[in-house]
């Protein structure tokens, strides 16, 4: 008898088996996928197959888009020819570009992404596409869109003390970097014509005609985002001007996603403390925050359409406040997703549409699932939504605790149980990828969780009146800041008392973990599969 493959079945086993194949295909030796069109005609023939044994062998679709995996990853791989900049690592040269994304600016230093445009070599010069990361001092600042000349010896990334720093860059497709290069800013000839904006030329070429420098012209770039950080840049201000440290950091951490400027000792202790995605914009993150804040509209007296709508907009409204970043878009497609299941009210049927996803974000770009923390994370914080937070809902319900006519309670407060339980699930699901990668475990999460995540909303609404009402009385603002103070001195200081607490983390082998991981993942396979 012929096995019954229904079409969500075929649909399911198809993105897994794309899913697996990019997966394995990043554990496989370069010189294997260095011939990527063989994975493309490996996967054609299976497909034949398919199509002339259907339906007996549909099972075979799941090899067909494994090979498409694995030649998608392949494809994805650096090219070493001239006309890619990595080409040119290890040697000295000029190069012409522009600042790619907001400047990442730390402590003691900044970092650029150029997107290159020309590079001059031997007094010769020719296109190249590519991106470098550059390194430099704090002062003089650039902005996104600022063209750049820069002098340098380029790099290829490394590894050091055990991070994987090459892979971590090459899932942004950046193969080389330069530390501390000669920048300038780029001129342009404009043929002796002065712009309407600058009637002195800033300069002259050998001809004696004026040419200016592209900063004081106009910026290169897209000019949302030009504008979106220029608006990031005013709201830092404005935090900084209501709020002392490490409250400003903290608060531009969780608003503006701008954690680099947290203090070591606090972002030490939060991961200590398990909650360490309150300051990292990631899919965990981004997965509790829309939850919660749907959950709270219904606990209001929302419609679940109603708040559904509204938590869209509220989400919408924070990842383009953070700069429309890559990862927070991913994130923010989890974040979708959490909010479309909690309005269907069908966490367990979202198992097709969540593969799909993970299979469509690889498309895009397959180096994600090995290399990339936040997206792991986010799908196992999404699974453990969908898998985990019905098994203890339903197990509550069978029992009566929460349906039961007798118990006074009202809808904020199942809501606030339901926060929790949606906490639990995901610190289930991704306690191994936390294990594995920091080697500590937190063993308070769940507390401290449990005290400081009900502030979240109301901190994200203190901090949001805040800033609007300090643009109109800025005189104020350390008063309008003050409820946002309060509540984050409220999270620090649960962190520290749970902290002290003896045995609340411990550190663990990494060969202890890499087994404790693999058992892990298959049971966390087990329980989605039955």
């Amino acid at each position: 008898m012929r096995p019954q493959w229904s079409k969500s079945k075929i649909f399911l086993y198809c993105c897994l088996g794309f899913i697996a194949g990019a997966g394995i295909a990043s554990f496989l030796p370069a010189t294997w996928l260095e011939r990527d069109l063989w994975w493309f005609e490996a996967a054609a023939l299976f497909f034949v197959l398919v199509i002339w044994r259907w339906p007996r062998q549909a099972w075979m679709l799941f090899i067909v888009f494994f090979l498409l995996g694995a030649w998608r990853y392949s494809i994805g791989l650096p090219e070493n020819i001239p006309g890619r900049i990595w080409f040119y690592n290890g040697q000295e040269v000029a190069v012409q570009g522009v600042v790619n994304t907001e400047p990442d600016i730390r402590n003691k230093n900044q970092k650029l992404e150029i997107k290159t445009i020309q590079i001059s070599r031997d007094g010769e010069e020719m296109d190249v596409s590519g991106k470098i990361l550059i390194t430099t001092d704090l002062y003089p600042d650039y902005q996104y869109g600022d063209e750049l000349k820069i002098d340098c010896e380029l790099q290829a990334p490394e590894a050091f003390s055990g991070f994987a720093y090459d892979r971590y860059l090459g899932r942004y497709d950046i193969y080389s970097v330069c530390y501390y290069p000669r920048l300038r800013p780029a001129r342009r000839d404009y043929g002796g014509q002065a712009p309407p904006s600058l009637p002195e030329p800033a300069d002259q070429n050998k001809d004696g005609r004026a040419i200016f420098s592209l900063r004081e012209v106009s910026n290169s770039g897209n000019w949302f985002y030009k504008n979106l950080f220029k608006l990031k840049d005013k709201l830092r201000g404005i935090i900084n001007q209501g709020l002392t440290e490490p409250f400003a950091a903290l608060t531009k951490a969780i608003i503006l996603g701008d954690k680099k400027g947290l203090p070591a000792d606090l972002r030490e202790e939060f991961a200590r403390a398990g909650i360490s995605h309150l300051v990292a914009i990631s899919g965990m993150h981004i997965s509790i925050i829309a939850a919660m804040a749907m959950l709270l509209l219904l606990g209001l007296g929302l419609t679940r359409r109603g708040a559904f709508y509204l938590a869209i907009l509220f989400l919408g409204l924070y990842i383009i406040l953070i700069g429309l970043p890559a990862s927070a878009m991913r994130a923010g497609l989890m974040g979708f997703l959490v909010l479309w299941a909690l309005q269907l009210g069908r966490l367990s049927k979202l198992t097709n549409t969540l593969v799909l996803a993970g299979a469509v974000l690889l498309l895009f770009n397959p180096k994600l699932l090995r290399d990339d923390v936040g997206f792991q994370l986010s799908f196992l914080a999404l699974a453990g939504i969908v898998y985990i937070y019905p098994l203890i809902r339903d197990w509550l319900d069978k029992k009566e605790w929460l349906t039961s006519k007798k118990n006074k309670f009202n809808k904020l407060t199942v809501g606030a149980i339901d926060i929790l339980l949606i906490t639990l699930a995901v610190q289930v699901f991704t306690l191994p990828i936390l294990a594995y990668n920091f080697s500590q475990i937190s063993l308070v999460a769940p507390i401290t969780n449990l005290l400081v995540l009900w502030t979240l909303p109301l901190l994200m609404m203190a901090v949001l009146i805040a800033m609007g009402l300090s643009l109109f009385l800025p005189g104020w603002a350390v008063v309008f800041f003050l409820p946002a103070r309060l509540l984050e001195l409220y999270i620090i200081k649960i962190a520290d008392w749970l902290t002290a607490i003896p045995y609340s983390y411990m550190t663990v082998d990494y060969i202890a973990v890499k087994w404790v991981f693999v058992y892990y993942l298959i049971a966390i396979a087990a329980v989605i599969y039955f």
